[in-house]
């Protein structure tokens, strides 16, 4: 059972926003809101921020309704292109190829296409390359294009590795900016503007932040639960779940709940704790449809709640993070 609290999110947009100052703030909700839910989550903040940044113009629709702009983070194909600038969203140039196919899309359809440019300042993942925005300044006065942002992401969250694609990613937009003085530039995301101000920019792109997760001062949104549906008493030596990988060490009381790596709990998770009542406890065995939780001398019964995600449980270990659960869950 998934429990979202929609003001959770809203004091979070709003923290952010006095973090930020002066610099703008798009509101990440691709992949439905990090599993929040795309509509229900963009309703509720789009009086408080400047742009919604999604995964697809598919999501993209399906907020266009709150009129307001939407930078499309992934690079799309021609059908796709041509649906983006119709509606009038911002498409993500991060390659000389994604160039060709929004210039052709905005040619076919006698139409100037709305962009911002990505560079990739260290991640090696989207984005055109330092090397490359000589070419890309050559060719893009040429292009149907409106330029309106350009962008980077930080890959990690210490200052070092950030100042120094800060200091790549400025190089870059200084030289697009002499052609493009108005575009808005971005690289910070949650991490990266609670880390410093000097990294906001014109803008902030925060996703994790809003869902309560980066800082003390931010409430989750995800309450996550499970039903306890057998609590039994086992003895010492007992083997629980698959693989004999856990044995009890004295006499306990375990409890199986109602949930599993089919509905997003996955088996790196054990160890991890969860809570009933106002205790934690670990996970001592994953299954395809429940967990197992080794609750000590606690008296459990059938059709108690405990918490998986939310209220104090943060269930993340080197293998699974925050990200992965909220998406999951």
């Amino acid at each position: 059972m998934n429990i979202i609290d929609l003001n959770a999110i809203e004091q979070n947009t709003k923290y952010f926003l006095n973090i930020l100052g002066n610099a703008k703030l798009c509101a990440v909700v691709k992949n439905n809101a990090y599993g929040h839910g795309l509509v229900e989550v963009a309703h509720r903040i789009a009086p408080l921020v400047d742009m919604f940044a999604v995964g697809s113009v598919d999501e993209a629709e399906k907020i266009s309704f709150l009129n307001k702009n939407i930078l499309v983070l992934l690079p799309q194909n021609k059908r796709n292109t041509e649906r983006a600038i119709r509606y009038g969203f911002a498409l993500t140039v991060d390659s000389f190829g994604t160039l060709r196919t929004v210039n052709g899309a905005a040619n076919s359809l006698g139409r100037v296409a709305r962009v911002h440019i990505k560079i990739d300042s260290g991640m090696s993942r989207l984005g055109f390359a330092e090397q490359d925005v000589a070419e890309l300044s050559a060719q893009l006065p040429i292009s149907p294009l409106s330029v309106e942002g350009i962008f980077s992401h930080f890959y990690g969250e210490r200052t070092a590795d950030c100042d120094a694609q800060l200091a790549c990613f400025e190089r870059c937009a200084r030289q697009l900016r002499r052609l493009f003085p108005d575009a808005v530039c971005h690289i910070a995301n949650t991490s990266g503007a609670l880390l410093s101000s000097k990294y906001h920019l014109d803008m902030a792109r925060i996703g994790l932040g809003l869902y309560g997760y980066g800082d003390n001062a931010l409430t989750p949104a995800k309450n996550v639960f499970a039903e306890v549906i057998a609590a039994k008493r086992v003895p010492a030596g007992s083997v629980v779940g698959y693989g004999a990988k856990y044995r009890c060490a004295k006499d306990t009381n375990l409890a199986v709940l109602a949930t599993g790596y089919a509905s997003g709990f996955p088996r790196s998770l054990i160890g991890a704790k969860i809570k009933i009542g106002e205790e934690f406890f670990p996970v001592v065995g994953v299954c395809m449809a429940m967990i197992i939780a080794d609750v000590n001398d606690k008296q459990v019964a059938v059709g108690d709640m405990a918490q998986l995600l939310g209220g104090g449980v943060n269930i993340a270990n080197d293998n699974v993070i925050v990200y992965e659960l909220l998406c999951n869950f």
